[in-house]
């Protein structure tokens, strides 16, 4: 097997090789010769080109998320890594496992004047689980050791112990185009970690149980998860307790009629009397991210009695200002653990929640019946009209807000950037994880700002067929046109919402993709129903509405469900 001809860079690639690691995302440069040779010539790695590192990085992201396993991305020295830090933000928030591999110059010229030279030592030390420094041009037996003993840490870090981004910086000094041979002596000395399963001891079980059992509302609060089979059927079953309600979101990725799935639809203008009887005693949150400020807000407000956050990595996370129990376990074990111990008491917490989520369900297809063309009825009628089996990601801004409103029980799965919640990578995260599942059919919902932004997640050689697009386009950052505050200040148009009059037609046609545009109410379903056939491929669907109207319908929108009885 021919690799690089640099011992160090051999036992780099070999011992990721034998982690475990197969993907690699690689940006194209100089000083990250080496690698590039070497990962390509080796029969165990499956090699992805991608220009942009910015977009490198969240395709690398897109790819992991939708493997469930560790994704490389590397690039070049100097600036090219500054590119890679939205996407690993995003990953460390998510804990999403990414291997990224720098190269770097030779130290000695780091601050010296040389060109694409900077200090690349700790560069992400914000928002990485643990930075690594290898030596690319090592050939001693200790050096090479140690820098397998480092991988072999770094690689089972990001996808095991504590999981999420890990760095590697290597620097390689000149020449770095030369191969040979790979030493089949230096078979790299990897070690695994072997995971634990975690179970809480029975006499914390029975504490927290009894604490379950005594509560007279319990509120299951679930945040974005992976589709998990295993987690929807213990909710289920916790479900039926008439002291508990779960809560869940599009991005939660669970879906049974006993959830309360739009949980804006319900609480947005309770009285105080109301939001008091439905906040809980007892509130239990697991998964990521939770998009409704709403629910947070009243959460906080409420200062539950109890508060358990069941996650692996960050149990700790007191997003309510309430934790009282911190669970460091995954939530389906602990929730089958759980059900053995709790006993039924009589409640109507759930039958509360369920006749407010019945009311304003009403309230909603009334409102939806008459709605003037808008992005709300954009997003409705796409709800009407998608078949199942799509799996959905969603812009962050106005789009994963409007999506909170509408059943996606249909929908196969629904995924957002909510780490950070930044607009600067859905589009390549969405290519990326397409990309990697191509017998799988995916669907993008981006805001025009968003899509703008991310528009070199297009600029690759690879072939994908399995990815449709849908643009709002409103004019500019609509977002701020439907939260309190920018949505009043003279100089929003031109510096927060930045308005825009480009459009989608002229990337499509550049970058080989199929275009629609819809301009008119008339055309909405028919075309929806077309761009959601399985023979319309590759294809960016352009949906322009007017801005003044959409901030306009949903504040209608608002206000019907509260007037309305």
């Amino acid at each position: 097997m021919e690799l690089s001809d640099k011992k160090g860079v051999q036992q780099i690639v070999m011992a990721l090789a034998a982690l475990g690691l197969k993907e690699v995302v690689i940006c194209p440069g100089s000083r990250n010769a080496p690698f590039v040779i070497s990962f390509n010539r080796h029969p165990g790695f499956h090699c992805t080109s991608i220009r942009d590192e910015r977009s490198a990085a969240f395709f690398a992201l897109g790819k992991a998320l939708e493997l469930n396993q560790p994704v490389a991305v590397l690039c070049t020295s100097g600036s090219a890594a500054l590119n890679f830090a939205p996407a690993i933000a995003e990953a460390y928030y998510q804990r999403i496992p990414l291997i990224v591999l720098t190269a770097d110059r030779p130290k000695i010229w780091t601050d010296q004047g040389d060109g694409q030279t900077i200090n690349q030592t700790d560069i992400y030390k914000n928002y990485i689980r643990k930075s690594y420094e290898l030596n690319g041009d090592a050939t001693t037996e200790n050096d090479l050791w140690y820098m397998a003993r480092c991988l072999s840490e770094g690689y089972h870090l990001a996808a095991c112990s504590d999981k999420g981004p890990v760095h590697f910086n290597i620097p390689v000094s000149e020449p770095i185009y030369g191969t040979a041979i790979a030493d089949k002596k230096q078979t790299p000395r990897i070690f695994r970690e072997i995971e634990i399963e975690k179970r809480i001891p029975e006499k914390e079980i029975e504490r927290m149980a009894q604490q379950f059992s005594e509560s007279k509302k319990v509120m299951l609060l679930i945040g974005q998860h992976r589709p998990d089979k295993k987690l929807q059927k213990v909710i289920q079953q916790i479900s039926k307790f008439e002291n508990v309600a779960v809560l869940t979101e599009s991005t939660s990725n669970i879906h049974d009629e006993s959830f309360v799935e739009n949980i804006d639809r319900c609480i947005t203008h309770l009285n105080e009397k109301d939001a008091e009887e439905l906040m809980p005693d007892l509130l239990i949150t697991a998964g990521g991210a939770i998009v409704s400020k709403r629910i947070k807000k009243l959460l906080r407000d409420a200062s539950p009695k109890y508060h358990w956050n069941v996650h692996e990595g960050d149990s700790t996370m007191d997003t309510y200002q309430s934790l009282t129990s911190a669970v460091a376990t995954e939530p389906v074990p602990f929730f089958q653990q759980l059900l053995n111990h709790i006993k039924p008491r009589s409640s109507d917490y759930n039958g509360k929640w369920q006749q407010l989520k019945n009311e304003k369900e009403k309230l909603h297809q009334q409102f939806c019946e008459q709605v003037a063309f808008s992005d709300f009825k954009v997003f409705h009628t796409i709800f009407n009209t998608l078949p199942s089996s799509i799996h959905f990601h969603l812009a962050n801004s106005s789009v994963i807000r409007y999506t909170q409103l509408f059943d996606h029980s249909k929908t196969a799965s629904a995924w957002s950037n909510r780490g950070t919640c930044g607009i600067d990578g859905s589009t390549s995260t969405a290519v990326g994880a397409a990309m990697a599942s191509p017998k799988k059919k995916f669907v993008l919902i981006s805001g025009d700002i968003a899509f703008h932004y991310d528009k070199n997640a297009f600029w690759t050689e690879s072939e994908i067929k399995n990815l449709n697009v849908v643009v709002i386009n409103n004019g500019g950052g609509g977002i701020f046109r439907i939260i309190p505050g920018p949505d009043t200040i003279a100089e929003r148009e031109k510096f927060i919402e930045t308005e825009m009059t480009a459009s989608a037609e002229h990337l499509a046609v550049h970058y080989g993709w199929n275009y629609m545009a819809l301009k008119e109410e008339t055309q909405l379903k028919n075309t929806l129903k077309e761009f959601f056939t399985v023979a319309t491929t590759k294809t960016i669907l352009e949906i322009f509405t007017d801005a003044n109207q959409n901030s306009f319908v949903l504040e209608q929108y608002w206000k019907f469900l509260k007037e309305k009885k």
